[in-house]
Formats: structure tokens, sequence, C-alpha cells
């Protein structure tokens, strides 16, 4: 849109404004004003995000995404397009928009490559993450001598490339420095240049969650080059379901069913009949500033709120969840529909929250709501030990695969960290819990060798290099 014409529809929106203010309390006492919703102009989501070259499972509420092309894709074109077009998107700091049609070319380096998609109105932002892997990893030999950090830990080996780091939620920077094995090799830090005289440092900015940093260590005489992944998760008090603050819904609505919000009361029950499949789920927060999701689902006032939930027969939980992004705050409510015969259930004494609970033989924990916890990682502070909760809302112990990383977890269902032995055989597991392999040098400058099955080697010879009985190089 040309600037000027930009410019004078800026203007008479502004008129528009004041007249409207003036007058709104005299139509407010008329009884013409009710509750106004703000415009979608107030969304910071894409509405669809497309590559050329690869397809992605896009979600407007899902702000990661891996994405893998083949080597000889020198580039790709991206579209990105808001929810709003009042929003302005970005990609790696290029405005695009409708002229562009919001798409921007991003040429692409072998290994990995970091595109970041900003949708951003006058209030508020939102960062969607690209890791677009070209090829296949990196595996020249190059590396780089050390890597540290301002904030979070890490147990860095040259030859380990992928790092979970967890820091505070106070946390909104960090310093990272990469050290080469060689002052002839360059280094990139999230894609700005890490010099020598610098300490090889680069301060990078982070979000409420995950953050994916990749650090590069390059040889431009003959183009080898290796690539260092750094996930840190900035910590979101937000993420925590145990937390209800005073921010409030006025009112749920299912279908023609309108249920007042009560406001020590987060759970409510509903009875259906039995031919009921689906329903329409009003969630009206008490401010518009507030942010509503039902069962994870981002819902607006431009669409007043609302969902289509599918039911089944007999029970279902919905859960909404209501947050004040600005102020840090959130409040979930618990619907439990049921849908056809009413079966007895438990009274709410019986249901045991916030705590664990031996069940058939297997230890389990219920969140606020009384329901176990399942599929996910539970940080326990009485312990202060990280557990893992199964499908079957089960504690794990022993091995665990969990998104392609190996942890151990004692008997008492613990995340180990450190050196451990099970079955006479010693693994290592990094301060995320995360099994470790290649070479590996520990705290007191001793070097192992952690085959590919975690395991250590031991009296035999990797590479030349002699390890003894306890498994340390022989020099």
């Amino acid at each position: 849109m040309n600037n000027k014409i930009k410019q004078v529809i800026a203007i008479a929106l502004t008129m528009i404004s004041i007249d409207a203010l003036y007058n709104f309390d005299a139509l407010s006492k008329l009884g013409i004003v009710s509750k106004v919703y703000a415009s979608e102009s107030t969304s910071v989501y894409l509405k669809n995000l497309s590559l050329n070259k690869s397809d992605i499972d896009f979600k407007e509420d899902t702000f990661y995404y891996d994405v893998k092309v083949d080597n000889d894709v020198d580039e790709i074109k991206i579209t990105a397009k808001p929810k709003s077009d009042d929003a302005t998107v970005s990609i790696d700091d290029d405005f695009v928009g409708e002229n562009d049609n919001y798409r921007k070319i991003v040429s692409l380096e072998k290994g990995n490559n970091v595109v970041r998609i900003k949708v951003t109105n006058d209030e508020d932002y939102k960062i969607y993450t690209l890791n677009i892997l070209k090829g296949e990893p990196d595996k020249d030999n190059i590396y780089l001598n050390n890597i540290n950090l301002s904030n979070g830990s890490i147990n860095f080996s040259k030859d380990i490339t992928n790092y979970n780091i967890n820091v505070k939620e106070s946390a909104d920077k960090i310093t990272i420095g990469a050290v080469p094995d060689s002052d002839m090799y360059d280094v990139t830090i999230d894609g700005a240049k890490a010099n020598k005289e610098d300490g090889y440092k680069q301060t990078v900015d982070l979000i409420k969650g995950k953050n994916l940093i990749i650090v590069k260590v390059k040889n431009n005489k003959n183009n080898d080059q290796r690539s260092y992944t750094l996930n840190i998760n900035r910590e979101n008090s937000l993420d925590n379901r145990e937390n209800q603050d005073d921010i409030y819904l006025d009112y749920i609505k299912v279908d023609d069913r309108k249920i007042n919000v009560v406001e020590n009361e987060t759970e409510y029950d509903l009875n259906l009949d039995e031919n009921t499949s689906q329903v329409d789920v009003i969630a009206e927060p008490e401010k518009l500033q507030y942010t509503v999701k039902i069962n994870d689902k981002i819902v607006e006032d431009v669409d007043k709120f609302k969902d289509v939930v599918t039911l089944k027969k007999g029970k279902n939980r919905i859960l909404i969840k209501l947050q004040d992004l600005e102020n840090n705050q959130q409040r979930i409510y618990t619907l439990n529909i049921n849908v056809g015969k009413v079966e007895e259930v438990a009274t709410n004494k019986d249901i045991k929250y916030n705590q664990w609970v031996f069940d058939n033989s297997a230890w389990k924990y219920n969140d606020s709501t009384g329901a176990p916890l399942k599929n996910t990682w539970f940080y326990d502070k009485n312990t202060g030990k990280e557990y893992y909760l199964q499908a079957d809302g089960t504690m794990a112990v022993g091995w665990l695969l969990n998104n392609g990383k190996w942890y151990y977890l004692d008997s008492s269902g613990a995340m180990q960290k450190g050196w451990v032995n099970t079955g006479g055989i010693w693994y290592y597991l990094n301060p995320e819990g995360i099994m470790q392999i290649g070479w590996f040098k520990d705290v007191d400058g001793k070097y192992y060798y952690l085959q590919q099955n975690g395991a250590m080697a031991k009296n035999t010879q990797v590479g030349g290099y002699k390890l003894g009985n306890d498994g340390v190089w022989v020099k």
C-alpha cells in the first residue's frame, strides 16, 4: 500500500476514534453501547506458513519446526502470512508485506540453518523458528575447543554437537563463548561472527520457552565446517499447570447452556444427551487482554472466544487455560462433560490433588485438577529431582528413550546425572540427564570413550588411543 494512502487512512481513523470517544458516554446512557470486542488486529499469529521445498504441519500456536531439505537445495522460498493485515512480518529481520506476498527467498548453507519469523503489532509479538537441515549433519574434521555460557550449564565435549540447556525465566539474554580448535577457523553464533579479540563471544536474546542457537566453526580454506546445536530452554512460569492466579473468565457456555463462573471454583460438570457428538464451547474472559486456550487451541475475540469440540460417549475432559501474558499470570478451568448415561464417579474428597498416588502397583502424580500427568517430565520441589510420567500416567524407571535421547531413572524414578553403573557397565549422563556417546572429558581432565550404546569402552583401543581397565585414555 502506498505510504501516502496509509497516512490518509491513519488520519481518518484517528478522527473517527476521537469522535467515537466523545460520544461514548452519551451512547452508554442510551444503552446503545455494549461490550466491544477488539478487532483481529490484536492478533500476532501467522495464518499460514509454507515452504516451496518442504512440507510442514503448520499450527498457529506451534512456534518451532524442524525441516529437512536435500543437499542440492541452495535456497528456499518462505511464505508467512499473518492472521491480521495490521500485523507486520519479518523473516530474518527483513520485513515482508502484501506487496511481497509475505514471501522471502532464504539462502541455505549445508547443515543447520535457523530462520526466525517475527509477527508484530504495536503491543506484542510472536516468533516462529524454522530449523532447516540441508543434507546431513556436518561430519567434517573440524571442532570447537570449548563452549561457555553466562547462564545455565554445559558439559562440553568437542565430539558432541547437540546440547539441552535450561536457564531461569529471568535470563532474557545469554552470552555464548565458542573457542575454536585453531585461530585459523571462523566462528559464528546465531548467524553473527564471533571475533577472537572479543573472546569468540556473542550475546543472544532469549524468548520464553525453546531457543535454538546454532554455533558454527568453519575452515574457509577447504570449506570444512561443523555445527553445534544449543537447545536453550528459558523457563516460563505459565508452563506450570498448577498456577492459579487472580484472573478469571466471565462465563463458560456450552451450546446454549451458560455456566456462571464462581471466583474460587475452577472445575465444572455437565451432562449431555447421548446423541451429542460435538458442542460449541465459549470461554469469555473478564478482560480482553487475556489469552484464552481451549484444549491448547487459542480462541480469540474475533471468533467470540469459541471453539467446536468433538465429544465421545462417556467422560470428556476439556481444559480452558486463561493467561495474562503481560503480567505472567494464568488460571486453568476444567470442564467435565459426560455424554449419555451418567456413571457413578468418585467424589472430590476421594481425589488427591498435586501429589503422588500409588495406583495399581505403580506411582502416578495427580495435577491440580486431580488428573494424572502423562507423557511429561515433572520436577518435584520436595525431592529436587525430575521424574517422567508415561502415556498411562505411571512413573518411568530404568532406561527411558524420550525424543530420541536416552535417560536413566533409578528405582525411585529420579532422573540420574553423571556416571551410573547398571548391569556392570558404566554410562555417563550429562547435567540434563542425557546419555552421552563419543569422547568425553570429565572434571578431572581424564578422557573416556563412550560407545554408540553409551557403554564406556575399556581395555581396548579407539582410533589408535589406548584405554585402560578404568576406561581412561592412557597417554
